[in-house]
């Protein structure tokens, strides 16, 4: 197979995308790769942008990253193993947005990953040329500034996508009679538009809490609801743990205690869906926050030349991206040789229903374990050294920081 593939297509150009072409471009040029990105410049979600539902061109705003963002990793967990982030004049351990996408630059012209990057680009499908194990792919795409149609033959695909661009809505009972505003945390930007309201945000993981503690200086009272146990965190008086919601009515929500309150707002921090749409069926398999049939969440199984690089939540993006990139890469180039199709197949369902017996999400690390166990599997099949275990450290304190001290653990210097 390292002998045909020569044309590679990378679609995003995101941390994720330019892992990939760091990667691909490291064997001697041995691939030739073109990136798609729609956005207008490398970062995918990191890219900010004011609009919050189509942008200039009228293409859907894909950026969740709103204003006021502040990493909640680490600097340490927020670079490229490669390409230390040196940067003198980011001296706090929690990075803010324009700083996280000034690293991502940086790497960028670093690595000289421009010229392979086709910005303003679409995809619009990506179909396999025959029923063989290994097809031809052709991309189709335009340039959204003229919706030109075009499309090129790759003799393999990397899905550089993410996971951040379909907001999930729950199904409320009432809420296509309540008369307030109604908006997800994808579309959310900047505090001041809740001036004076009372909002109900429902969920309190990260985007929940962080959206919770940023609107807090500017609305009259805040309710964060969700099914958790009560949350160990000191919160400003004007916000209040309800549990989850019950229904909502024309300018009100009722809870799951079936308490009641008065609000303007109903906000959504309930996280986002997988969805590829330039993808048919045939090919991958989305149900929700499930992608089927990925073996170690990188390589399709029914066609082991279409690859996803960064699907995987709640994990240190760069570092994940790089290895999930290096170990897709070792497999393009023969290097890695994959287990037939039935015991692919097999591996994916064993994991799955490993992940449904301890809890985890399809492609989600709750236990901190488990993602370096991940990510050490990973490291061994492609033949570098793993992260070191003080990141694992790091990142255990960390889950015990946030859950004990919300407000304040990003107040620290490196």
């Amino acid at each position: 197979m390292s002998e045909q593939v020569r044309r590679v297509a990378v679609i995003g150009a995101g941390i994720s995308g330019l892992a990939t072409l760091r990667n691909l471009l490291s064997l001697d040029r041995k691939y030739i790769p073109t990136c798609f990105e729609r956005g207008s410049d490398v970062g995918g979600v990191w890219l900010y942008n004011e609009n919050t539902h189509t942008d200039e061109y009228g293409m859907p705003v894909f950026s969740s990253i709103y204003r006021d963002l502040v990493s909640n990793l680490p600097k340490l967990m927020m670079e490229f193993p490669d390409f230390p982030n040196t940067d003198p004049d980011t001296d706090s351990s929690f990075m803010h947005r324009e700083d996280v996408m000034n690293y991502i630059k940086r790497y960028a012209d670093h690595h000289d990953l421009g010229k392979f990057i086709r910005t303003h680009t679409y995809v619009t499908n990506v179909c396999p040329n025959s029923e063989e194990r290994f097809p031809e792919w052709t991309v189709s795409y335009y340039d959204v500034r003229n919706k030109e149609p075009q499309q090129d033959v790759f003799h393999a695909v990397f899905v550089c996508t993410g996971h951040q661009h379909t907001p999930y809505i729950p199904d409320i009972e009432g809420v296509k009679e309540f008369q307030g505003e109604i908006i997800h945390s994808k579309n959310y930007r900047i505090p001041e538009r809740f001036t004076n309201k009372r909002v109900v945000i429902l969920g309190a993981s990260f985007s929940g809490t962080d959206l919770a503690l940023g609107i807090s200086p500017y609305a009259k009272q805040i309710f964060l609801s969700h099914i958790k146990e009560r949350l160990k965190s000191v919160f400003p008086e004007n916000i209040i743990e309800k549990p989850g919601i019950k229904r909502m009515t024309r300018t009100s929500v009722v809870f799951l205690d079936d308490t009641e309150e008065e609000v303007d707002v109903l906000l959504f921090c309930t996280g986002y869906s997988y969805n590829f749409p330039f993808l048919s069926d045939d090919v991958i398999n989305v149900n929700g926050n499930k992608v089927m049939p990925l073996y170690k969440h990188v390589v399709n199984v029914k066609h082991p030349n279409l690859f996803f690089v960064g699907i995987l939540e709640l994990v240190p993006y760069f570092l994940l991206a790089n290895v999930s990139s290096k170990f897709a890469v070792a497999v393009l180039n023969g290097d890695i040789s994959l287990p037939s199709q039935t015991e692919m197949q097999e591996s994916v369902e064993e994991d799955f229903e490993n992940r449904k017996k301890r809890g985890d999400k399809p492609h989600a690390f709750i236990d901190n374990e488990k993602i370096w166990e991940y990510e050490r599997d990973l490291s061994k099949l492609v033949g570098i050294q793993p992260s070191p275990i003080v990141l694992k450290l790091i990142r255990a304190f960390l889950i015990y920081d946030v859950t004990h001290n919300v407000t304040s653990f990003r107040q620290k210097k490196n």
